[in-house]
Formats: structure tokens, sequence, C-alpha cells
């Protein structure tokens, strides 16, 4: 029998619970901000998850399969898309509020946290295009790695028009688009040198892109960039950013928030803020979203919309890093029982079960289970030792 193919992973008891309790409280945490839980189709038409200029993530990415009709499907890379759909053709009033906890499938190199097939717990926000939306989103965020017991974290802000602006002027093809932000991503200052230089990009507009990276850290950062980047469009989004900003620091939010104006998303449909979520010695982001305001034109509407998502399996690893909350067990019981004694010995272990225990009843003769499964109290009800 062969084992498992890369990038998935099987959840056994004790760490299934854990992850279950995850998603509870940040299923708890979105419902309290208004959001309805929706549960979209693991797979869907290819075309679904593409629009007229090409598509939303990479086909190499996805699993992609035809089925007896000759139909090409595609399991889902993220819900975002999905929810869009949704917005789009079954609802007709908004704004709408939704939030979901599903897995999804991406064929990518397996990492920490994040294997082929992972779960998000996530917001969507459709129909309101205001920074105090942008706001909400980060602040539902931060509220929820909060609750599950993530203190130490940065939420990094960036702006997908602020370097979309950059890129109009440069001319470059698709393919060399992609690889500017790939090293814009890895803040690789020699690589971008060589690159512009290399793709014949000299004067003012090389000046602009080779100091995004510089550009990283608190609000201070963007009144900074405002004496640099001049133009109209810029301006306006860097306004923005600083609306946001304000707003997040009335919600006592402030101590949370970084800016870079170097993030660029590998998901192509972002068309304004986005953000990042990282958490101290994790190399890596556990949340991310931004606002995405042309998605909806490919399925009917022109809404705009924000939204993000958690990624549940970096999220354990953070609070397995940070916090108690989750290490401590509840307490398993055993309550021992005969036939004569079952029926009050069934309602003890319901009475058990109702105060936060694990309660199963054993009939009596089945003490190999009771070894096997180490229970930390045994009850007996109806029946003598020995």
């Amino acid at each position: 029998m062969k084992n498992l193919p890369d990038g998935v992973q099987d959840f056994l008891p004790e760490e299934l619970r854990f992850k279950h309790s995850i998603e509870n409280i940040l299923r708890k945490t979105f419902e309290s901000s208004g959001y309805e839980e929706i549960m979209p189709p693991t797979f869907e038409y290819m075309e679904n998850f593409s629009n007229t200029s090409g598509i939303f993530f990479d086909e190499n990415n996805l699993y992609r399969f035809f089925d007896k009709k000759g139909d090409l499907l595609a399991l889902r890379p993220d819900v975002t898309t999905q929810v869009a759909r949704i917005a789009s053709t079954k609802y007709n009033e908004y704004p709408l509020k939704f939030c979901y906890i599903a897995n999804v499938y991406r064929y990518d190199n397996p990492q920490v946290g994040r294997m082929r097939e992972y779960t998000q717990a996530g917001i969507e926000l459709i129909g309101k295009n205001h920074e105090y939306s942008d706001a909400e989103c980060i602040s539902v965020a931060v509220e929820a790695l909060k609750n599950i017991g993530i203190k130490d974290f940065k939420v990094d802000i960036g702006q997908a028009e602020f370097f979309k602006s950059l890129l109009d002027d440069l001319g470059l093809a698709r393919n060399e688009e992609q690889v500017l932000k790939e090293l814009l991503e890895q803040k690789n200052q020699s690589e971008i040198e060589y690159f512009l230089k290399n793709n014949n990009i000299t004067g003012h507009n090389y000046e602009l892109i080779v100091n995004l990276p510089l550009f990283f850290g608190d609000i201070e950062i963007i009144k900074k960039a405002k004496d640099v980047y001049k133009f109209e469009k810029a301006n306006r989004t860097l306004n923005y950013l600083e609306r946001v900003y304000d707003i997040l620091k009335d919600f006592g939010m402030d101590k949370y928030i970084t800016f870079d104006l170097g993030m660029v998303q590998s998901i192509d449909y972002y068309t304004g803020l986005i953000f990042r979520i990282f958490v101290k010695d994790l190399g890596y982001a556990i949340c991310a979203g931004g606002r995405y305001d042309n998605l909806l034109k490919n399925y009917g509407k022109d809404l705009p919309a924000t939204g993000f998502a958690i990624s549940v399996e970096r999220a354990m690893l953070a609070v397995q890093n940070q916090s108690e909350k989750f290490t401590k067990k509840p307490k398993s019981v055993a309550v021992l029982c005969n036939d004569s004694s079952r029926k009050e010995a069934y309602h003890i272990a319901l009475k058990l079960r109702n105060e936060g225990n694990i309660a199963e009843l054993v009939i009596k003769g089945n003490e190999d289970y009771l070894k096997k499964k180490r229970f930390d109290e045994i009850i007996k009800v109806g029946v003598q030792d020995g």
C-alpha cells in the first residue's frame, strides 16, 4: 500500500480536536461581527477561476480534471472567487457579509503549515467601497487572532493599485511583471537593480521601483512616500492608506500596523489595499487579504469587495508557540456499569459531558479497553471491585 501523496496529511484525534477548537473560535468571531457562513462546492468549472485577461491562478498550480461529460473542472484554489460568483449570481441586494471555513487545493511546493490541501477561514464584505470596509476587515482579522490566543503579530499593509500604477509606465510583458513581483516579494535589492537595468528601465522609473523595498515601517513611511511618489494615482492611494490607519488607530489597533509599499500579491484580482499578518518567530504570513473591486465583474456584477483568509494550519502553529489556551485536554472519564445500572450510568456520563469532560459509557467485561484508553478517572456504577 502506498503512503499519502505529497502535500496532504492525516489529522489524528488530538490534533483534529485542536484544529476544530481553533475553527470554532474563528467562526464565532466572524459571526459575532455580522458575517454569515456559506459553503461553496469543492470543485467548479475551470473557467470560474479565470477571467477575460487570463487566469487568477497559475494553471500549473491548479488540480484540474475532466468529468465524464468532458467538462474541464478544477478543485478550488481559494474561496474568494467562489464567494464572488455566489454574490453576483444569487443575490440582488447589497452589501453582503459572508464567512467560511473550507479546504482549498493548490499544487504548490508544500511548506510548513501549508500543504497542497489546507484550510482557509475567512470573511468577504461585498458591495462597500469605503475605507471603513477595509478597516473592518483588518479589525476582524486582528480580533480573530487575539481570540485564539495569538498575541505577538504585525499587520503589514500595502497597496496593489499603487504598485500597478508604477508598472503602467514600465512597458513590461506579463511574464516580466511576474518576475519583478517575485523579486520585490523577496526584497532582493541587487536582483531588482539587475532586472531593471536588463530591461532598459532607467532614470526616474528606475528610482521609483528600486526604492520600493525601502518603504517599510510605521505611518511615517507613508508620509515619506508622498514626498517621492508625487503623481496623482500614487498620492490618492497613499491618502487612502492614511485614512484606513486613522480608523484603526481609533479602534486601538495602531500598535499592530506596519506599511510595506513593496508588497505585491501573487493572486491577480487584488485592486486596492492589501495586507498580510505575520506572527513572531514564524517566517510566513498566517493571514492575507485585501480589496478586489473588479473580481465580481467576471460573474455579472460590478461591485466592490474586500476580505481576507486565515490559514488554519499556520494559525495552529502560531497558537502552539504563543498560547497555552489549547494545551489542556478535557478530562476523560470512563463510567463503568453493567446491564442493570446502565440507565443511571448514562445520565452520569451525560452530566459529565455537559460539564465539558469526555465521558464514555463502558460495560463491565471491557477492562482491556479501559487500560488501552488510559482514562483520567473511572467511575463505577453498580459494579463491584474484582
